[in-house]
């Protein structure tokens, strides 16, 4: 079984990779995620902020159960749930943290655990499921021993359908898209803007225009009012293209010394993207990135964290 790293507003996991995100919402403050693979539900995740110094994690669990009962039991059939037991032993688990662990028995089985983080204050539920003859202590185990429910470092790692993206801790989500031929997820952080997209069937699409043609046109908006240079590159199976550039202003035609000192005060928005055709994965990337100062910088680390195949 091969296995990946999925994280989303600071809760990171490894997980089966062929197991597919169904279910997604939220941000780093509440949100909620579920996998599942080709038959059954296999993984939920609920996390939510709290404004307790300790939570009472019995009664969460309580509220948590309705739904439990509501989604995953059989109409002939009882929830047998089971609380205070322990899935795992490794002392490093519980630390900064407190924790109960739980599992039930309905229409599929389940093993999870509820803990409260005392570093980001968070409430975080985890149950992996299975069938009811199912195994799945092992995989209970791998994936809970992995939970980490804030980010650790500089970035904060966002991923969704096998894309994943070191953001910068400091960028919050502000809107993301998820379908099929297309994903999107956007940040701010005060006046700074964050993209990140991914484009399918890059042969279709760049069918009858190249790289930069199609760049141009779709996002002639979003370029309009910056000046830029491009560079173009190709990796091993990789067409790339670099803009690096800054707004332009009616003042750059007046060549007065006071002018361009107001000029250096109020400093322009750089801009900055990478973009890239994988043609391994048949995909287009781009990711872009608006700030006074380190636009380029953000949007080269980023683009350096996203693996394509």
């Amino acid at each position: 079984m091969k296995w990946t790293i999925l994280g989303w507003g600071g809760i990171t996991l490894e997980l089966p990779e062929d197991w597919e995100l169904s279910g997604l919402s939220g941000d780093d403050k509440s949100g909620y995620l579920r996998l599942e693979d080709a038959d059954i539900p296999r993984l939920e995740l609920k996390w939510s902020e709290s404004k307790q110094k300790k939570p009472d994690l019995q009664r969460v669990l309580d509220d948590y159960f309705k739904l439990v009962r509501k989604n995953y039991k059989r109409k002939n059939t009882n929830l047998h749930i089971q609380r205070d037991i322990r899935l795992i032993k490794d002392t490093h688990f519980f630390e900064d943290r407190e924790v109960a662990f739980f599992s039930w028995k309905g229409e599929f089985r389940a093993n999870g655990v509820i803990f409260h983080c005392h570093t980001c204050k968070r409430i975080t539920i985890v149950q992996v499921m299975g069938h009811l003859k199912e195994n799945i202590r092992e995989t209970t185990n791998r994936i809970l021993s992995s939970v980490r429910d804030h980010s650790v470092g500089q970035a904060t790692l966002w991923s969704a359908y096998q894309l994943n993206a070191a953001v910068p801790r400091r960028y919050r989500l502000d809107k993301h898209k998820l379908l099929s031929g297309y994903l999107l997820f956007s940040f701010v952080d005060g006046s700074r803007k964050v993209s990140i997209e991914r484009y399918g069937v890059a042969d279709v699409t760049l069918k009858e225009q190249d790289l930069e043609s199609w760049f141009r046109a779709r996002y002639a908006k979003a370029i309009r009012g910056y000046g830029f240079s491009i560079e173009s590159g190709n990796g091993d199976a990789d067409e790339q293209l670099t803009l690096i550039g800054e707004e332009t202003r009616l003042i750059d035609r007046v060549p007065f010394a006071p002018v361009l000192a107001i000029d250096k005060v109020m400093r322009r928005k750089t801009f900055a993207v990478y973009l890239w055709r994988c043609h391994h994965s048949n995909r287009i990337y781009v990711v872009q990135a608006i700030a006074k100062h380190d636009a380029a910088k953000t949007a080269e680390e980023i683009a350096a964290s996203i693996r394509c195949h």
